[in-house]
């Protein structure tokens, strides 16, 4: 019943089209196997489907996760730019080949060892290395490529503040990857750095209320999630990009203040 959820489909000509139809496999497979989405078995799209609170499903995430789901196989790391150089993840497991390790710790012995060129890790992991770095807690080489920032909802964007101090103290381009509960790429920067793009396999962005940015998570069997409100604002820009790509973007995600759900009005999401 879940295997299609682990098969890596040929890249459809058209995004769009393999977004609606991941869309509906996963749907289907919510309505089966959640027992949220049971009580909207009739829906067929996003626009019958009600929002969800993040808090809602932080604070109970056996409503909305299927249990039997296996546990998801590690992600790949995506190089914003070519070919991966020496790489080293921190924090999470992600593979991208031999150029690509992941450590458990900035402090491990293993890492400096390895040398790393490039440097992947979750937004609050580098900021807590470059606060070390700073005060000279520890001794680090220089990384001569990119540092790639991983962003969530909990954790929210990159803030034009974390940008200006992860230059100062890595001095390297830094490229922000919008990841989904189980690691998915959902969206990540290109080297415009105008925005995010949105991996559209992955994932289904939409605005609400007050610009409030809802997702749809299309790769994740532990947890399907249809329209969760993220408690971030945003853009959403079409057209192409100067990198050439004309996938849609995110641009200026922002945290927004907690809204009571007593106060929300329904938001209607076109499929």
């Amino acid at each position: 019943m879940i295997l299609y959820l682990h098969w890596r489909p040929r890249r459809a000509a058209d995004p769009a089209a393999e977004q609606q139809l991941q869309l509906t496999r996963m749907l289907t497979y919510a309505q089966q196997r959640t027992r949220f989405y049971q009580d909207w078995k009739q829906a067929t799209s996003l626009a019958e489907l009600p929002q969800v609170e993040l808090l809602d499903y932080l604070r109970h995430p056996e409503r909305f996760e299927v249990a039997s789901a296996p546990v998801h196989s590690r992600q790949e790391l995506e190089y914003p730019v070519g070919k991966a150089p020496r790489t080293a993840v921190l924090g999470q497991e992600i593979r991208g080949g031999w150029r690509v390790r992941s450590f458990s710790s900035y402090r491990s012995e293993k890492l400096h060892q390895f040398a790393p060129q490039a440097l992947a890790a979750p937004s609050d992991t580098i900021r807590a290395l470059a606060q070390s770095i700073e005060e000279g807690e520890i001794h680090w080489r220089p990384l001569s490529k990119a540092l790639i920032v991983f962003t969530d909802v909990v954790r929210g964007s990159l803030s034009e503040e974390d940008r200006d101090y992860f230059w100062r103290i890595f001095q390297v381009p830094i490229f922000e990857q919008f990841r989904g509960f189980a690691g998915e790429l959902l969206a990540q920067e290109c080297e415009a750095h105008d925005g995010i793009h949105v991996n559209q396999p992955n994932a289904i962005f939409a605005l609400g209320q007050d610009q409030e940015l809802e997702v749809s998570f299309l790769r994740n069997p532990r947890a399907p999630l249809f329209r969760l409100a993220t408690n971030l604002t945003a853009r959403l820009a079409e057209g192409r990009c100067a990198c050439g790509q004309i996938t849609p973007r995110l641009l200026d995600i922002r945290r927004r203040p907690t809204v009571s759900a007593s106060h929300r009005r329904r938001v209607v999401v076109n499929s």
